[in-house]
């Protein structure tokens, strides 16, 4: 049962340690992020799930995703000696490593101090719609009490210095994931086009409709967005669902 989504960007800048000397549109976006967070697990959660996309083409991707009970995080590709485990709690020894998507998820529930039960998923970026909706209905099975913290940015192509270099149709892509984020609207973000989504490079696309598939069984949600921005060219969200009762 899902009780609250927290919808936020995968970008490493939301670690203080990745972002030090930024602006401060990234700390406001951080502590947005912290508070979306924070909203969805006042809906009395037992567990926490994140979703985020991973790498293309691993073997242990087959089935379109991998599950972790317990992982490592890591950004040390970015120049910062930061690991970042999934569980605090979890004991030393050998764990398997995060993507970064689910490094920035973990952060985030350390930062808010949740004590209980989480996991992650990482979801194959290049998953058809028939995976990601058999991932779907496997997290919406589940009977526990859950908030999903979805891990995922809008278009990577809204300006010429983006990583995708200016899209025309970018900000149009962003505009209505903005407004689904906005409504609570599983169906929008279900909705949204896979061939669109490739154009605009938008790495969102998978873990927002698994989320969406997985609240879509009739739940309405009370929802708020408070980021919509795109400092580097990237579309970042930051939003909270709280399902109604």
């Amino acid at each position: 049962m899902i009780t609250g989504v927290a919808f936020v960007p995968s970008t490493p800048m939301l670690l203080p340690a990745v972002s030090a000397g930024a602006s401060g549109e990234i700390e406001s976006m951080r502590e947005a992020a912290l508070a979306a967070l924070r909203r969805a697990c006042s809906s009395g959660p037992e567990q926490v799930l994140v979703l985020g996309a991973g790498s293309v083409g691993r073997d242990s991707l087959a089935n379109g995703f991998v599950a972790y009970d317990s992982g490592i995080g890591s950004v040390r590709g970015f120049g910062v000696p930061f690991d970042v485990p999934l569980d605090p709690a979890q004991p030393p020894g050998d764990h398997p490593h995060l993507p970064l998507s689910l490094t920035v998820g973990a952060w985030l529930l350390s930062q808010v101090g949740w004590p209980g039960e989480r996991r992650a998923l990482e979801i194959d970026p290049a998953a058809d719609d028939h995976t990601l909706d058999r991932i779907a209905a496997t997290v919406a099975d589940d009977v526990r009490r859950t908030v999903l913290l979805v891990v995922a940015d809008g278009s990577a192509a809204r300006s010429e210095k983006a990583p995708a270099s200016l899209h025309p149709d970018s900000a149009a892509f962003d505009s209505y994931v903005a407004s689904a984020l906005r409504a609570g609207s599983a169906a929008d973000l279900i909705a949204l086009d896979r061939s669109g989504a490739v154009e605009v490079s938008a790495q969102g696309r998978p873990a927002w409709r698994v989320a969406a598939r997985a609240c879509a069984a009739g739940a309405s949600f009370d929802a708020a967005l408070t980021i919509d921005e795109a400092p580097y060219g990237v579309g970042y969200f930051v939003a909270s669902w709280l399902a109604r009762t």
